[in-house]
């Protein structure tokens, strides 16, 4: 299958878009649509002093990659070893990951932990499956396993998404729009 944005060979395919992507395709658009959130939830303002949650996945991996290309030319940034010493915390959750959050607190009638007002947490990769995260992580030289959730949740979600690749967007939607309505 050859990429939708040129001629090379396609190496990810995105179902709830409908795009195949070449290598350099695909890590542009993860990486354009992390900085889009990132940018959505208040982005890294000069001086900030920030924080990224540690876990030793192919989230972390991707996510501190993606700083590294981010940041690489900005001195105005200053990571932190402790949340405490931080006024911004970023952590790797991905698309996957804030989905079932969402369904799972719901399942479980723990809702009102969706609506939140904010910790000074951002999750740019939450807009981005896993499967393309680990596909990320992988193209940057991560070697590590790639860790899934089991849960009952976890397992009708990714049944549910067979028949409705957008579910997850959805999902995190209706968790964005809780945390706002609360401001």
């Amino acid at each position: 299958m050859k990429c939708s944005r040129c001629s090379k060979e396609a190496v990810l395919t995105q179902s709830y878009s409908g795009l195949s992507l070449c290598g350099t395709h695909a890590a542009a658009d993860i990486e354009a649509k992390a900085r889009k959130e990132l940018r959505q939830k208040g982005g890294l303002p000069s001086g900030s002093r920030v924080f990224v949650e540690e876990d030793n996945t192919y989230r972390t991996f991707a996510l501190r990659i993606f700083l590294g290309n981010l940041l690489a030319k900005r001195t105005d940034v200053l990571f932190v070893k402790s949340p405490e010493e931080a006024g911004l915390i970023l952590d790797a959750c991905t698309l996957d990951d804030a989905a079932l959050y969402v369904l799972e607190s719901v399942c479980a009638g723990t809702q009102d932990l969706l609506v939140t007002t904010g910790d000074g947490r951002i999750s740019p990769l939450s807009v981005i499956p896993a499967d393309e995260v680990c596909w990320y992580a992988e193209r940057h030289g991560f070697s590590g396993e790639k860790t899934v959730s089991r849960t009952d949740a976890a397992e009708f979600l990714e049944t549910f998404r067979t028949g409705h690749p957008a579910a997850s967007y959805a999902l995190k939607n209706v968790g964005d729009a809780l945390k706002k309505e609360n401001k």
